[in-house]
């Protein structure tokens, strides 16, 4: 067998199994199988506040929640109008950061002084809030650190290094976000009215009680 037979008859085989593995992939599809896309969201509409302009952790939870069938508005006026509502909807809800911040710093050095360890932080202190202002879900920190090595020789290397770890983690915690945000019941959008007080009526004193008489 010549080599141009044997390349076709690889080639032949690879074909086969791809075209094997569309087809299974097509059968799962039909028994009701099919890839995640997003997550199943109460609300349907959210404004993003506290991030600063350029916030990477933003764009990604923007996506992510656009990629979940949520519309990202710029206010609660674009929701409202949105909405073709008079007034706030209560599918609106409002996403602000409290703190967006991504850092790192020295983990152990050598006898010499120089760095040997570091640790890269992401941490995002983040509050939910109805349409209408009340909170929906209090104050709640979302914090990860990684390990990584650092050897001054490959200082370049390293800082690339440090920015995939700082990727990670972010994405890490879009999806911690991304659950939390899918367990929001639809009567939690709902701002609770709260009960009357009930007037207290004070029975009369005993001389008064009996000066009735």
């Amino acid at each position: 067998m010549n080599r141009t037979r044997r390349n076709w008859l690889s080639q032949t085989r690879r074909l086969t199994i791809a075209v094997a593995a569309i087809g299974l992939i097509g059968a799962s599809s039909g028994c009701g199988f099919k890839l995640r896309r997003g997550y199943d969201m109460a609300f349907k509409t959210i404004q993003l506040t506290g991030f600063v302009g350029t916030s990477p952790m933003a764009a990604e939870l923007a996506r992510a929640l656009e990629a979940s069938g949520v519309s990202v508005v710029d206010s609660t006026l674009a929701a409202t109008q949105a909405a073709s509502a008079s007034s706030v909807p209560s599918s609106h809800i409002v996403f602000e950061a409290l703190l967006d911040k991504r850092d790192m710093v020295v983990s152990t050095t050598t006898a010499y002084g120089q760095i040997r360890d570091m640790t890269a932080r992401n941490t995002l202190r983040f509050q939910i809030k109805r349409g209408d202002g009340s909170i929906l879900v209090p104050a709640a920190d979302l914090a990860l650190a990684r390990e990584m090595t650092y050897n001054e020789k490959d200082a370049l290397a390293k800082q690339d290094e440090l920015a995939a770890l700082h990727t990670a983690m972010q994405s890490d915690i879009v999806n911690q976000l991304l659950r939390r945000l899918a367990a929001i019941r639809p009567d939690q959008l709902i701002t609770p009215v709260e009960a009357p007080v009930p007037s207290v009526v004070h029975a009369p004193s005993a001389p008064d009680a009996a000066a009735s008489r």
